[in-house]
């Protein structure tokens, strides 16, 4: 669960090897979810990322009723995250995350992301 603590983006394209093209469709609204999961963080809401950014699966692993304080104990000590999305890969209602993270003091970290669509809404499922 500390991985979470380190997602905050700073911008991300979508596209081939021409010039990047704006994301849409569920590319954005995953990268919205992202967004959201940063400023979360970075304004210490834990209970947004568990109540409103966790699937109930990932709520469960990061302690079921005791999910805002293991993820903020698990972001303790955490400064400046960031994220850069290297990619999205989406499956129907799934899709990995391909991303870089890194806070102040920190290596810089690659790892991915799991999405689910529940609903209208991507949710955060699991970390790589």
């Amino acid at each position: 669960m500390a991985a979470v603590a380190l997602l905050a983006p700073v911008g991300c394209s979508f596209g081939g090897e021409e010039e990047p093209q704006p994301a849409s469709g569920a590319p954005k609204a995953i990268a919205a979810t992202v967004e959201r999961l940063e400023r979360a963080v970075a304004d210490r809401d834990y209970a947004e990322v568990c109540e409103e950014l966790f699937t109930t699966r990932a709520r469960r692993r990061a302690g079921g009723a005791e999910c805002v304080a293991q993820v903020r104990s698990a972001a303790e000590g955490v400064r400046g995250p960031t994220i850069e999305i290297r990619g999205i890969d989406v499956k129907g209602d799934r899709a990995r995350v391909r991303v870089s993270t890194k806070a102040r003091g920190q290596v810089r970290v690659t790892d991915t992301l799991d999405m689910r669509r529940e609903g209208e809404r991507w949710l955060v499922e699991a970390l790589g």
